[in-house]
C-alpha cells in the first residue's frame, strides 16, 4: 500500500531458476529438451541439439556488465535469486499489494521459440513452466500472480494449455502466442481462444511478440539483437514500443476486438506515453482523412473507442511523457502501473512509487492506475 492506496504492479517478472526443465519437465520429453549450458546474467544459454537449437559452437559467457549492478540494484534478493519469499518481503517494503509476473528472456519465454520448431517439446516446456510458476506463486497466492506463456505451433495446444493454466493453475492472464511464419492472429482457426478467453473472462497479454520475430533466431542470449554497439540501445528503444503498437493496432484494424467486444488486451513494458499519438494515428486512418488507405468496410467504432473498451497500456512510474497520455485518456482510464521488477533495466524499486508519486496528476488518476484499472483488466482472480 502506498499512502493509503492499494497497489497492482500489473507487469512484473520471475528471474526463472537453472534447474527449471530439468526438474519440471515430464520424463518423456527429459532427452529431448535443450540443456541449459549456463547462465547469462538472469537468462539461459543453451547447448545446440540440432532439433530446436541448431548445431553449431556454444558461444562462451558474454561480458557480464550488463549484470553487474544487480546485486547492488537487488541486495538479498538477487542473493536468494528473487524467490517468493524474498520477493514478498521486497513487496511489503515498497508498497506493492500484488504482482503479475511474466517470464524473463530465455528462460520461461523459450517455450514460444521452442513449440516453433517442434511443437511436442514446446508444449512440454509450457506444462512445465507453468507447474513451476503454480509452485511459485504458491508462497502467497493471493499476492503472486502469474501470465501463462503459451505454445503457439498449433491452436489444440495453444487452448489446452491456456484452459489448463488458468483453470487449473491460477494463471490471471496469457501471453498473446508467437505464431508459425504466415500465421496471424486474426487468421479464423485462433478465434478458439479468443472465445476462451471471453467464456473464462480472462485478459490476452501484450509483450513484445512482434520483437520475437525479428531478432534473431535461437541464439539463446537474451539481448542479441543482431546489432552493433549502441545501435543495440536504439534497438531496445524503439523495440516494445513500436511493436506493441502494432500489436494493438493488429487487435483493431484486423477486426478481433469488433468480433469479441468483451475481450480484454494488455499492452504491457512498453510505456504510455505514446498513447495520444497512436489512438490519434489509428483514428484519423480509421475513419479521418487518412482513412482512404483503409481498403475495407469501416470499423464501426474508432480506434479510441476500442481502447476505452477493451485495452490496457501499463505505464513505468519514471516516463517522462505519463503526465500527457493520462491527460489525453480522461484522467488515466485503461493505463496500469508496472515495475519490471526485477529486471536489470527496470526502475529502482526503491523509487518506483515515488516517482510515480511526483507526477503532477489527481489523485483520483493516480488511485484508477494503481488499482482499479488493473482490477478491471485481470478481473477478479486477480484479487481472490
Amino acid at each position: 500500500m502506498w499512502k493509503g492506496m492499494k497497489v497492482i504492479d500489473a507487469d512484473a517478472h520471475m528471474h526463472e531458476p537453472e534447474y527449471l526443465w530439468e526438474r519440471y519437465v515430464e520424463s518423456a520429453y527429459q532427452d529431448r529438451v535443450p540443456k541449459v549450458a549456463f547462465m547469462d546474467g538472469i537468462n539461459m544459454v543453451y547447448k545446440p541439439d540440432g532439433v530446436v537449437l541448431p548445431k553449431g559452437n556454444l558461444s562462451e559467457p558474454p561480458s557480464p556488465h550488463i549484470w553487474t549492478g544487480l546485486e547492488e540494484k537487488y541486495g538479498e534478493a538477487f542473493r536468494q535469486w528473487w524467490g517468493p519469499n524474498i520477493r514478498l518481503q521486497d513487496m511489503d517494503k515498497f508498497g506493492w499489494d500484488i504482482q503479475v509476473c511474466l517470464p524473463t528472456g530465455n528462460n520461461g519465454n523459450f517455450v514460444m521459440r521452442a513449440a516453433l520448431k517442434d511443437a511436442g517439446i514446446g508444449a512440454a516446456m509450457s506444462r512445465a513452466y507453468h507447474n513451476w510458476c503454480r509452485d511459485y506463486c504458491s508462497e502467497d497466492p493471493k499476492r503472486l500472480k502469474f501470465t501463462a506463456v503459451l505454445p503457439g505451433a498449433n491452436i489444440e495446444d495453444i487452448v489446452t494449455e491456456a484452459r489448463r493454466a488458468v483453470v487449473e493453475l491460477g494463471a490471471v492472464s496469457v501471453r498473446n502466442p508467437l505464431l508459425p511464419e504466415g500465421k496471424w492472429v486474426h487468421d479464423p482457426e485462433y478465434d478458439a481462444l479468443w472465445q476462451l478467453a471471453v467464456d473464462l473472462d480472462f485478459p490476452i497479454s501484450a509483450h513484445g511478440e512482434y520483437r520475437q520475430r525479428r531478432t534473431q533466431p535461437f541464439q539463446g542470449l537474451g539481448h542479441d539483437y543482431g546489432v552493433p554497439g549502441a545501435l543495440a540501445g536504439l534497438d531496445h528503444a524503439l523495440g516494445f514500443p513500436l511493436d506493441n503498437m502494432t500489436t494493438m493496432g493488429h487487435f483493431i484494424f484486423a477486426g478481433i476486438l469488433e468480433r469479441f467486444p468483451t475481450l480484454r488486451l494488455a499492452v504491457l513494458e512498453s510505456n504510455a506515453g505514446w498513447l495520444p499519438f497512436w489512438l490519434g494515428r489509428m483514428d484519423d486512418h480509421a475513419h479521418g482523412r487518412n482513412s482512404m488507405f483503409f481498403n475495407a468496410d469501416p470499423l464501426p467504432l474508432t480506434p479510441t473507442e476500442y481502447f476505452y473498451r477493451q485495452i490496457y497500456v501499463a505505464c513505468d512510474g519514471d516516463e517522462r511523457a505519463l503526465q500527457y497520455a493520462v491527460d489525453a485518456t480522461n484522467g488515466g482510464e485503461n493505463i496500469v502501473w508496472n515495475t519490471d521488477y526485477p529486471h536489470p533495466d527496470a526502475p529502482n524499486p526503491e523509487t518506483a512509487l515515488p516517482d510515480f508519486d511526483a507526477h503532477p496528476i489527481s489523485e483520483e488518476a493516480k488511485k484508477k492506475i494503481l488499482w482499479d484499472n488493473a482490477v478491471k483488466l485481470y478481473g477478479p482472480r486477480l484479487i481472490s
